[in-house]
């Protein structure tokens, strides 16, 4: 396992030696995507996963995974490809595609409103402006992508449910009432704690309850 010194990087390794050279390349590239923002604070940890896969039948036989946890939402990614420094490349320049939109939702409003999306792009524009190669490439392929790209994250309200909570009722009557609806939950007021409580449908087989931490 490896560490930066200049920010809170964790590099680890399956199969592989994880020699300086390879974590000093690990470490430059993330510096280059998430460096400033790891000092601003915007950036609370960011790991690196580099996995060798021994079959000889596969081509794409080396990846990188990249976990960066960012206030508000935790951002993944991966790549494969033949070398693994081509996979380290691929994977940093997806995370900064990746951190580019989520600074536009985080400007809309999204993962804490506007005024942390501010905050966020003033990092995001030193970032790019430090690095105008990087920049246009990143705008080539967001402008390549923008019709197309659906955001994994965006809220989307299909159906609302109303529920009466005014009247509690117990346990007993909320399975029952489960039965008759066409959700695996159903939420109640409970009447020996007058919480607003959820029973549902467990997988396993049985029921599950879903109370307020007290």
């Amino acid at each position: 396992m490896s560490s930066s010194d200049d920010a809170n990087y964790v590099i680890t390794g399956n199969n592989l030696d994880l020699s300086p050279a390879l974590s000093d390349y690990v470490n430059t590239k993330l510096d280059k995507v998430v460096g400033k923002l790891s000092n601003s604070g915007l950036i609370e940890g960011c790991s690196v996963h580099l996995t060798v896969n021994k079959n000889p039948s596969v081509k794409d036989c080396n990846k990188a995974e990249v976990v960066t946890s960012v206030k508000g939402t935790v951002i993944r990614c991966a790549e494969e490809s033949p070398d693994m420094y081509a996979s380290i490349d691929f994977v940093t320049d997806r995370l900064a595609r990746k951190l580019v939109k989520y600074k536009e939702r985080r400007l809309d409003g999204y993962h804490g409103g506007p005024n942390m999306g501010e905050n966020l792009a003033e990092v995001l524009n030193e970032l790019d402006e430090s690095d105008e190669s990087k920049l246009a490439q990143l705008d080539a392929v967001l402008e390549e992508e923008a019709e197309e790209y659906v955001d994994p994250e965006a809220p989307v309200v299909t159906k609302v449910k109303s529920y009466d909570l005014s009247k509690p009722i117990s346990l007993e009557e909320a399975v029952f009432a489960l039965g008759y609806v066409d959700h695996d939950f159903y939420v109640y007021r409970d009447a020996e704690s007058n919480e607003i409580s959820v029973v549902y449908k467990r997988n396993a087989g049985g029921y599950g309850l879903i109370q307020p931490q007290s």
